[in-house]
């Protein structure tokens, strides 16, 4: 049995498998999710499991280098928006690297999200509650 808090035998999968630069999409309930990328869906009931919740576990395995957010999301909903630029600075310090966080319109981020490995969608119902993290290496600096 894993050691590690994250269950989730497909997402913990789609984890392992990505390597530099990789991206990960964590969605809101209605984001499209296009052909290509794995769909990992663990939306159970509206709010359910909570978009940050799922950020939260996602980062618990993962090294993530940057983050690309849809500019929206700030008129949309700045509280999210300011608890997950917290949540990313939180992670940055717990894993001693930065998380630069990016933005785009929410077309932009749509196509984006063709390229990423896998999708991840939670019970999130706030417009806009997206986040592609990109993975950055665990490697330790030479000194």
């Amino acid at each position: 049995m894993k050691k590690t808090s994250l269950l989730n035998a497909p997402l913990s999968g789609a984890i392992a498998r990505l390597g530099h630069t990789d991206g990960l999409v964590v969605c809101d309930a209605g984001l499209p999710v296009p052909d290509g990328p794995q769909r990992i869906d663990l939306a159970l009931v509206r709010g359910q499991p909570a978009f940050l919740d799922v950020v939260r576990a996602v980062a618990f395995e993962m090294m993530i280098e940057r983050a690309l957010i849809a500019s929206e999301l700030a008129t949309a909903s700045p509280q999210l928006q300011r608890a997950l630029e917290e949540l990313l600075a939180e992670l940055s310090r717990a894993q001693r690297r930065p998380i630069a966080v990016e933005c785009c319109p929410h077309e932009d981020f749509k196509v984006r999200t063709r390229q990423a490995r896998a999708i991840v969608r939670s019970g999130e119902c706030r417009p806009y509650a997206n986040v592609i993290l990109y993975s950055g290496v665990a490697f330790e600096s030479a000194g």
